[in-house]
């Protein structure tokens, strides 16, 4: 994890400048990137995290939430034995990785057969954040949690008020929301996913961020060219990906399989996009990743084989690139403290 950690400031710039100055004001030492307006962050401090009370194991997304601050919710734990409500407790995963120690909230009955609620209130994380998810600003709308590459990547988009705008893979619509709150919501923004139950989950966020005029469509976007009428100004493809540029990360099991099996998928989404998007229209294909076949080997996917032109993904905000002549635009997870690849691309 790098030495800081993002967040977005939400609404018009007098909002966002008071948002910054309440949070100052109970103590956050807020910073705001020179590039991205919207973009503030706070120090992350690595920390070692000491055995107190009962272990608690966590899966793998659970503990490294955890390892940032956040609370360990129930759905997420694997085995309290022994853990009573109120009594010290420290969260490992499943390698035996000590990542935050706090107070139970709940007993191991209730958080073992209801799944609901904070299971452990953490107090003490390796990384040092506090749990911005649960604080007022968050749930008034007035931040929301997204990467700075992600900011990055709506950018690179440059979306206009008067736009079409597809997100082809919205949930759970942080890049959707950003691409409202930066054209006004005056663009028309239609965000797919497969899923319905994510569909509702990026509703809820959209709803949360006041954003407007934006349509969510529970379609499998890789046929989204034969299944609607629709066309775009701009189009942005951000896929599955196999997600090892996120940080941090308790542990890895990609194979090369799942590389080349995501590649092939990603590609499904570029052709559904270059149907999608009307002549001289925009798209910007983004992953939180770094293996060169869901990168520059998609790049060359889109050039040579769906005819687009790729053009510089600006504005340049990540350190990290393969190639100094390149066009796209790389985070490198040592330089930016995570991986990320972003592409833009005009349709002639």
């Amino acid at each position: 994890m790098g030495p800081r950690y993002h967040f977005r400031l939400n609404g018009p710039p007098c909002t966002k400048m008071e948002t910054v100055e309440s949070m100052r004001s109970e103590g956050f030492d807020i910073g705001l990137h020179k590039t991205i307006p919207e973009a503030a962050y706070l120090p992350v401090a690595e920390q070692t995290v000491t055995r107190e009370g009962i272990l608690v194991l966590a899966d793998r997304f659970a503990a490294e939430a955890v390892m940032q601050g956040a609370h360990l919710y129930s759905p997420g734990v694997k085995n309290c034995q022994g853990l009573r409500s109120g009594m010290k407790a420290t969260v490992q995963d499943q390698n035996g990785i000590l990542v935050g120690s706090g107070i139970a909230r709940q007993g191991e009955t209730a958080i073992l057969n209801y799944h609901q609620g904070i299971a452990v209130e953490i107090l003490n994380s390796r990384f040092h954040l506090p749990p911005l998810r649960e604080s007022r600003w968050y749930e008034s709308g007035l931040i929301h949690l997204q990467s700075l590459p992600s900011m990055v990547a709506c950018h690179v988009l440059d979306p206009m008020p008067e736009d079409v705008i597809v997100d082809l893979n919205c949930s759970p619509a942080g890049k959707m929301s950003y691409l409202c709150q930066l054209t006004d919501n005056r663009a028309r923004v239609v965000g797919f996913d497969r899923n319905t139950r994510k569909t509702e989950k990026a509703r809820e966020h959209l709803e949360r961020l006041h954003c407007k005029n934006y349509q969510l469509i529970a379609h499998d976007s890789r046929y989204a060219h034969l299944d609607y009428t629709l066309r775009a100004d701009k189009v942005l493809v951000d896929p599955s990906c196999t997600g090892l540029g996120v940080t941090p990360r308790l542990s890895v099991d990609t194979t090369m399989a799942d590389v080349e099996n995501l590649a092939a998928y990603q590609k499904q989404f570029m052709r559904a996009a270059t149907a999608l998007v009307k002549k001289g229209g925009t798209i910007v294909y983004s992953v939180c990743t770094i293996t060169g076949e869901e990168c520059e080997g998609v790049v060359r996917f889109a050039e040579n084989e769906l005819g687009l032109i790729e053009t510089d993904a600006r504005p340049i905000v990540g350190s990290g690139c393969l190639d100094s002549k390149a066009l796209s635009q790389r985070f490198d997870p040592e330089l930016d403290g995570e991986g990320y690849f972003i592409a833009r691309f005009i349709k002639p």
